[in-house]
Order: structure tokens, then sequence, then C-alpha cells
């Protein structure tokens, strides 16, 4: 089901299984934009067959150490509506990656027939290599439902999977000590048809070689 696969985009076709009388159908397609060590994730989400529902997305992202989200940058996008994140912990944006661990990021909208969300993501610096690049991969997100009218739909969609995630009020928290307490709530998970994909991205590494010279040389001067 995936037409393309590059390291620039990564087209993805989701099958949501309801009840055997309905179906609702998801296309994603996820891009990473721009080049250099600053750029855009992108997703496109289209949805057929959603009638009358009324509900939540989540998409839940998963990035590598190499990656990081400037928090005060997301900030000020959430003042614009330009996004509704969560990150649930402090991102020190100046250590490199060989002190850096990974994390997830909460991106909150509502589901309709096309979504688009944008997520900037930075890239950190590597020690020096022999390697004049670096490999970065990163996952397909996760992607979740919270649906408040079920009861009222004929055909109420059957849960695949629940998760306790935070609910999407979390996107309101920009206090850093009350990141870690976030209110969870019930998400159900839709049914990816394909296998999990990457999306893969060369960063450019200093060259070990030239950093023996460089390093001395700047000492002393």
């Amino acid at each position: 089901m995936i037409s393309r696969i590059s390291s620039a985009a990564i087209l993805i076709l989701v099958t949501v299984i309801f009840r055997p009388t309905v179906a609702i159908s998801a296309f994603l397609n996820v891009a990473i934009l721009n080049s250099g060590f600053h750029r855009d994730i992108h997703y496109n989400l289209r949805f057929g067959g959603i009638g009358r529902m009324s509900c939540e997305l989540l998409l839940v992202q998963h990035l590598p150490a190499s990656i990081y989200v400037n928090t005060d940058q997301l900030v000020d996008m959430k003042r614009f509506n330009k996004i509704s994140s969560y990150v649930p912990l402090y991102v020190d944006v100046e250590k490199p990656t060989s002190k850096s661990e990974p994390f997830t990021v909460y991106l909150y909208d509502t589901l309709r027939r096309e979504v688009n969300i944008t997520l900037p993501i930075h890239f950190r610096y590597h020690d020096p290599s022999e390697r004049k690049f670096e490999r970065i991969q990163v996952e397909s997100p996760t992607v979740y439902v919270q649906c408040h009218n079920v009861q009222s739909s004929k055909h109420p969609p059957r849960t695949l999977s629940t998760a306790r995630l935070p609910c999407s009020s979390s996107s309101h928290i920009e206090d850093y000590d009350k990141l870690a307490h976030a209110a969870l709530c019930d998400w159900d998970e839709l049914e990816f048809n394909n296998l999990p994909t990457v999306i893969s991205v060369l960063i450019p590494v200093g060259n070990s070689r030239s950093y023996r010279f460089v390093l001395p040389a700047t000492i002393v001067v």
C-alpha cells in the first residue's frame, strides 16, 4: 500500500476497522521538508466515512536522541493556533546527540476529512566521525482517536486497542514544573494495515581527522 518511500516522504494507507457494516478509511502522508539542521515534519491525514462522529485526534511521534524540538517555538506557534502539542519533559537544545535521549511528542487536532499538522524539528550535532554523514531514522507516528458521541452513532467504532495517554488539555501546560503531571485519558489506536515505516535523513558530521588538527591550533591561538 505504500506508493512511494524516500528520505523526503512516506505515503501510508491506513484502514480503521469498525463494525462489519461500516469502515472508516484514513490516508496518511508524512514528509520531512526543508534541508540542513532545521526542518519540518509535515503530516497530511485524510479520512473517509466519518459521518457525524465527533472525535479528537492524537499523533504520538517518537523522536530519536539526534532530534529535538524547541518548546519555546512550539509555545509561540500555539498562540497563533498553528499547532496543539505536548512535550512531557524539558528539552535541552544545547546538548549533543551523545548526551541526549529519545523522547515523545504528542500532537492533537480534531478529526475531520483532512488534517494538516506541521512539527518543526532540529537536528543535534554529532561527535566527530570518519563518516561524512549520519543517517537519522524517524518512525511514522502512531495515530489515536477519542470519540465523544459513539453511543449516538448508528455504527459506533469497534475498539482495537486502548491506551492511557495525555489528554488534549495537556497542550495548554507551559510550566516546566507541571509537565510531568498531565492528566491521562483513554485513546483508541487506529489500525494500520502496513508494517511500521521510517523516514531516513542524512545529516553532515564533523570529520574526526580534521578535528585532531583544528583543536590544538584553536587552543594555541
